[in-house]
C-alpha cells in the first residue's frame, strides 16, 4: 500500500497515545472536581490545552495524508472515512478500533465531569441567591402553597 496508507496510521496511532494521555488527565480532573481542588483543576486545564493543540496539530496532519489517499481511492477527503480507508489498508483495523475504545472513555468522562460541574454551580447559585436575598421554593409539595413568612431564605437576617 502507499506511503500515505502508513502515514495515517502512524498519524492516528499517535492520536490514541494523546487521547489516552488525556483520559488519564481527565480522571485526575474527576477527583480534583469531587474534592473541589480549585488549583488542581486549573492545573489540568492548562495541561488539557496543550494536549488539545497537540491533537489539532495531528488532525491537521491527518486530512493531508487524506486528501492524497483521496486522491488515490478517486474521493474527496471530506468523504473518505476511517472505514473505507481500513477496507483498503487492513492494518488501520487496530487503531481504527483504539481509536473508537478511547473516545467512547473519553466521552463517558466528560459526561460525568459535566455533570459533577453542573451540580457544583448549583450550589453557588443557590449560596449566591441566599447571600442575595433572592426568593427561593427549595422545599414545596405540590399543591401546596408555601406560607409568605416561609418565602425568603437568607443566610444573614438583614433587618436590623
Amino acid at each position: 500500500m502507499s506511503e500515505a496508507f502508513q502515514n495515517v496510521n502512524e498519524n492516528l496511532r499517535r492520536q490514541v497515545e494523546l487521547y489516552n494521555e488525556l483520559l488519564t488527565l481527565e480522571g485526575h480532573k474527576q477527583k480534583a472536581l469531587i474534592q473541589n481542588d480549585l488549583h488542581e483543576i486549573e492545573s489540568i486545564t492548562g495541561k488539557e490545552e496543550s494536549f488539545i493543540i497537540k491533537v489539532n496539530r495531528l488532525e491537521k496532519e491527518r486530512l493531508l495524508w487524506a486528501e492524497q489517499i483521496g486522491r488515490e481511492l478517486g474521493k474527496s477527503p471530506e468523504d473518505l472515512t476511517l472505514a473505507e480507508m481500513e477496507a483498503h489498508y487492513p492494518a488501520l483495523e487496530e487503531v481504527r478500533l483504539d481509536l473508537d475504545r478511547v473516545v467512547a472513555q473519553l466521552r463517558a468522562i466528560h459526561e460525568t465531569n459535566s455533570q459533577l460541574l453542573q451540580q457544583a454551580m448549583k450550589i453557588v447559585d443557590y449560596t449566591v441567591g441566599l447571600l442575595t436575598h433572592q426568593e427561593s421554593n427549595t422545599y414545596t409539595y405540590p399543591g401546596k402553597r408555601e406560607k409568605e413568612e416561609n418565602k425568603k431564605r437568607q443566610l444573614m437576617d438583614w433587618r436590623i
